[in-house]
């Protein structure tokens, strides 16, 4: 292993035998560990080990506490991919600077922990185990690209609060209904979304009817990496027609009942600065790929 003062890379060597990871804690920015662990805490704060009890360096102490860990200062790529990791342990407390963090192709059941990374903005967990978001937007309020794809999901309402995000994808899961697609239809900022590979996508006019689901919005999102056309565009108006002709029906029906009003006219509207281009869309990858070797660690030789 050899390591350059901002950036490592690590391969197919077990966590147990990578030494010297402490000594780069305070320059490091750029980290891939690959093929080597079956947890976050054994990759971020080995140390832990020989202590009962651990917390982060600067935080205010609770109860008893056998040692203080100094936290990863400069780290802002985490590339935790290929592991045989299945939690998001409490390490994530070392790492308070992370922006882009990548755990595809492991087994994470839960989202969990990541209230701690307040400057976390790219996350992919393509590729685990995850078969509910409830509870998602607490633990990514500021998150940007999120990618989910080849999970176990069946539902997306615990996404219907992350304002800040503009892409998404969601390929290779288990979404049959389009009503889940109206959690994300009022997120005012997503431009980007993937929805391939999932039962709902093989329904007819499955590219309008999602469209349908962003309203007025529905001009600025990129479905499955294509932009939306004007003929789309029409059909989604006339969809919308019906349903309002629909709501309307119900109401006279059902003087009583209360109709409950999209979700989308009480969204935050996403603030970007005037004449502002959209953004490109994503490539497969949410995340950056580490510009690394897999062969090694790429620093100063």
């Amino acid at each position: 292993m050899r390591c350059s003062c901002a950036m490592l890379q690590i391969s197919h060597c077990g966590a147990r035998y990578i030494r010297g990871l402490v000594a780069s804690k305070p320059t490091l920015a750029t980290m891939s560990v690959r093929f080597s662990a079956t947890s976050m805490k054994e990759v971020l704060v080995p140390e832990a080990s020989e202590f009962d009890e651990w917390e982060p360096e600067g935080t205010a102490l609770e109860g008893p506490v056998t040692a203080v860990i100094p936290t990863w200062q400069a780290l802002t790529t985490l590339d935790l991919s290929h592991n045989s990791i299945s939690e998001i342990d409490e390490s994530v407390k070392l790492i308070p600077k992370i922006e882009f963090l990548d755990l595809s192709h492991n087994g994470v059941l839960v989202v969990d922990n990541l209230q701690h990374l307040y400057n976390l903005v790219h996350l992919d967990l393509s590729y685990n185990k995850l078969s509910s978001l409830e509870g998602v937007h607490t633990k990514l309020g500021n998150i940007k690209t999120l990618n989910l794809a080849g999970n176990l999901l069946e539902s997306l309402s615990g996404l219907h609060k992350l304002y800040s995000l503009v892409n998404l994808d969601l390929r290779d899961n288990r979404i049959e209904q389009m009503e889940e697609v109206r959690s994300i239809g009022s997120l005012p900022c997503l431009e980007h979304v993937a929805l391939l590979n999932n039962p709902l996508s093989i329904i007819p006019d499955y590219r309008t009817k999602v469209l349908a689901q962003f309203g007025e919005r529905a001009s600025e999102v990129c479905l499955d990496s294509t932009a939306t056309t004007e003929k789309e565009l029409d059909t989604v108006e006339v969809l919308k027609a019906i349903q309002k002709a629909k709501e309307v029906k119900s109401k006279l029906n059902n003087p009583e009942k209360k109709i409950i009003e999209d979700s989308r006219l009480s969204a935050t509207p996403c603030v970007r600065p005037s004449g502002s281009p959209p953004s490109v869309a994503p490539t497969s990858a949410s995340l950056p790929q580490p510009i690394l070797s897999n062969q090694g660690i790429l620093g100063d030789e």
